[in-house]
């Protein structure tokens, strides 16, 4: 069978098989272009900066991202798959071969160049183009890879076109292949190739060279399985002349990986349930030099509020930056690969903030070549969810069972009491969207000794995935506002054994929030990465229990108070989360309008006579 499923790992109970946690390929961003003049010379990007990628690329299905691929050459790459650019699976898609994305370059001058003078160009110029790949499927355990490793019969192909011909030739290819075996071929992740243009028909004012893969599909028929397959990471592509074979190093210092969260255990969290101590102490960050000596670089950070002030600066001053290629070395020296944090910001937990840390690298003697580069931000966001993932997803998460029942739990640690209202997830899509069938139960249980234990709340009526685009979370609101503490979790009861394919972030490792059953016993993933599952606490929310002509009436939440309306004379009772009644009073035909004193935060049930009640928040 094809390996589309990424990680197939067999869990035993006893002599049983009960379940299989598996990891199916996905993506996520969709890279618009725009028409122009032609481009000159030299040609670059390494998919750091999207503006100029959106000049420099035709549309063709593929995505910029910083983080299917470990370790690429510089922060960002190109990513080509089976999906269009709208998310689906290609018409085409089969077991046998199609083609999936493109990645096209605009048209550039090969005829001339301009700088320092205006001048034809020639073969002797030594024209090459340069670029880093590396297949799907990334490298290392088992357990820690992102995506899909292409087949034997699947390939990556580059094309030269001749302006003059209109015709498309092929000028490299590579067959489907780990990123395992090609390391233990060259003694690299990422394969650097190099191609001379050696033809005299390319020397034209409307030369373009393009990528593309050829994917295929098994033939694996449980719902929710088919879906995205074949990756290929393309980075750090350069055409230029007076270039020479081997000419891989460049005057370039770089941050490698995505900017880390400012929190220790999630990407975002509720701003009434932050504490100081949910601060990092320090933010481990990745910084390369592709240059062939050590040069001395300026790192520092800023952090800026939600109205764009700096509120606190961090000087690392200079350090001497490696040599990557002297053994892959990356920067190690504590100032700036693990510049501390703290508690630098104060967070209002009385409403929503965001706080953005802005990275920021500079050479330090004549300046390197590429900018873009040298600078990564995160936001992180103060508001009413709690979030392990980044918010893309690298892989598909589902557990496949011999269980009709499957049941999918995420821990999350409250710091003060709140109220539990939605629960936002992120489903992929798949083959014919064959996962939207699959019914499910929005489920939360309590903390039994560092596992789920018994069932604290659980819908009624049955969910389904749902899908909103790329990046776009589902908002599923409870059927019944859930007052909470301490430790929950969070998930879902499936009621079938099919595949799900819940979004995967494999950059971030929640792995031991991770929590599945399908038998006897709770299992804790093995699996590093993180549910695109955010549970959202706080928010005002209203659920009708009953109601009658008889009494109509508006009951809504003011700050920490209840406001009843009613047109007619009836009781008002108000009762908290426990049944104790901690309010009544009568509404009559002269006082229709009544309001609470202050009351705590949390769930209340407001009854006004014997027809009608209502369930709403207090999260002031």
């Amino acid at each position: 069978m094809k390996k589309s499923l990424v990680i197939l790992l067999l869990l035993f109970s006893g002599a049983c098989i009960e379940a299989q946690e598996v990891l199916l390929p996905v993506r996520y961003e969709a890279t618009p272009s725009k028409n122009g003049a032609p481009l000159s010379l030299p040609f670059f990007d390494d998919f750091s900066n999207p503006s100029l990628t959106r000049t420099q690329w035709e549309t063709g299905g593929f995505f910029v991202n910083q983080g299917y691929a470990p370790l690429p050459p510089t922060i960002g790459m190109a990513t080509l798959d089976a999906f269009d650019v709208e998310g689906y699976l290609y018409p085409t898609a089969t077991g046998q071969l199609f083609t999936g994305d493109t990645l096209c370059s605009m048209a550039i001058r090969l005829d001339s160049v301009f700088l320092p003078y205006a001048r034809p160009l020639t073969l002797d110029d030594s024209i090459y183009l340069s670029f880093f790949y590396l297949p799907g499927g990334g490298y290392g355990n088992l357990w820690e890879r992102i995506g899909d490793v292409p087949e034997s019969q699947d390939s990556l192909i580059l094309e030269f076109y001749d302006p003059l011909a209109d015709k498309w030739e092929r000028a490299w290819d590579t067959r489907g292949i780990s990123a395992d075996t090609l390391f233990s071929w060259t003694g690299n992740y990422w394969q650097y190739c190099e191609i001379l243009i050696s033809n005299t028909q390319y020397l034209q004012k409307g030369f373009r060279f393009r990528f593309r893969n050829l994917c295929s599909l098994d033939n694996n028929n449980k719902n929710g399985i088919l879906s995205n397959a074949d990756q290929w990471n393309i980075d750090y592509v350069y055409l230029n002349a007076g270039r020479h074979f081997l000419d891989t190093a460049a005057r370039d210092i770089a941050f490698v990986n995505p900017a880390p969260s400012m929190l220790k255990r999630y990407q975002a969290m509720p701003a009434h349930q932050f504490t100081p101590d949910e601060m990092v102490d320090n933010m481990p960050l990745t910084i390369t030099n592709r240059y062939t000596e050590m040069l001395a670089t300026e790192y520092g950070y800023s952090i800026y509020n939600d109205q764009g002030v700096c509120i606190h600066t961090y000087d690392g001053g200079y350090e001497n930056a490696p040599v990557y290629w002297h053994g892959r070395q990356y920067q190690t020296a504590p100032a700036h690969a693990n510049p501390p944090m703290g508690s630098v910001i104060v967070v209002r937990t009385d409403i929503p903030s965001r706080f953005t840390i802005v990275h920021g690298l500079k050479e330090g003697v004549s300046g390197d070549i590429h900018k873009s580069n040298d600078t990564i931000s995160f936001t992180q966001i103060f508001d009413n969810y709690y979030a392990y993932d980044d918010g893309t997803p690298e892989n598909g998460y589902g557990i496949t069972s011999t269980t009709p029942k499957v049941r999918l739990a995420c821990r999350f640690v409250l710091n003060t009491e709140d109220t539990l209202t939605a629960l936002q997830l992120y489903f992929n899509r798949t083959y014919a969207d064959q996962n939207s069938n699959i019914r499910f139960y929005i489920t939360v249980w309590d903390d039994n000794n560092g596992h789920p234990g018994n069932i604290i709340y659980q819908d009624n009526e049955r969910r389904k995935p749902l899908f909103d685009g790329f990046n776009r979370y589902v908002r599923y609101v409870l059927e019944e506002p859930l007052v909470c503490n301490g430790t929950i979790y969070v998930g879902f009861e499936q009621t079938t054994a099919d595949y799900i394919n819940l979004g995967f972030d494999r950059n971030n490792d929640a792995s031991s929030q991770i929590f599945y059953l399908t038998g006897s016993e709770w299992q804790t993933s093995i699996l590093r990465g993180a549910l695109m599952l955010r549970p959202c606490f706080g928010q005002r929310a209203t659920v009708a229990i009953n109601s009658t002509e008889e009494t109509p009436s508006n009951i809504f939440a003011e700050g920490n108070r209840i406001t009843v309306e009613t047109q007619n004379a009836a009781p008002v009772m108000i009762y908290n989360a426990l049944g104790q009644l901690v309010f009544q009073s009568r509404l009559s035909a002269a006082t229709q309008r009544i309001t609470t004193p202050a009351l705590p935060r949390g769930l209340y049930l407001v009854r006004i006579g014997e027809a009608a009640a209502k369930k709403i928040i207090l999260y002031n």
